[in-house]
């Protein structure tokens, strides 16, 4: 098993006509093209159909998609709604989380919701977020640095109470 690319990404342009009503044009590229010049290509591309269009564009998303090629089976009793939900402390002294679906019970601390940051499958999953070549960052732009709290919650992405 392993994840495989698509054989192509997809540049999605973004619209906006007065009513707020919104719409969008795809358009595909080789899965290889480095994101900077997909990017060059899209804002030429934008200006083009600025041109030829009464809508506003609003931006647009750039994706590479890769898929399992041999999906495993979920783990008994896993469900998404069960999510570990990690907050982390950014550069610009933000913070920025993420949630993981189907956190395993093995990285929590005993009695409690709170995840183990000592754990070693958390400390790995923590050094691939800021210790990779690629720095992870929030919305902002600013980096990702150390976790400042992980625990898990259920459906409504409350912290449950302890058990």
């Amino acid at each position: 098993m392993a994840l495989v690319n698509q054989p192509a990404g997809e540049l999605s342009i973004h619209y906006r006509d007065e009513t707020g009503s919104t719409g969008s044009t795809k358009f595909h590229f080789p899965f290889a093209t480095l994101a900077s010049v997909v990017f060059t290509q899209a804002d030429l591309l934008s200006a083009a159909l600025n041109a030829v269009t009464g809508c506003a564009i609003d931006g647009y998303t750039i994706s590479y998609t890769k898929s399992e090629d041999t999906p495993e089976t979920p783990d008994d009793g896993a469900r998404v709604e069960n999510k570990g939900r990690f907050v982390y402390r950014t550069a610009n002294a933000r913070t920025s989380l993420f949630s993981i679906p189907g956190i395993i019970e093995d990285v929590l601390l005993p009695n409690s919701n709170t995840i183990d940051q000592a754990d070693l499958l958390i400390a790995a999953l923590n050094t691939a977020v800021v210790g990779g070549a690629l720095n992870f960052c929030s919305a902002d732009g600013s980096d990702l640095t150390a976790i400042l709290e992980a625990y898990q919650v259920m459906a409504g992405g409350k912290k449950p109470s302890n058990r």
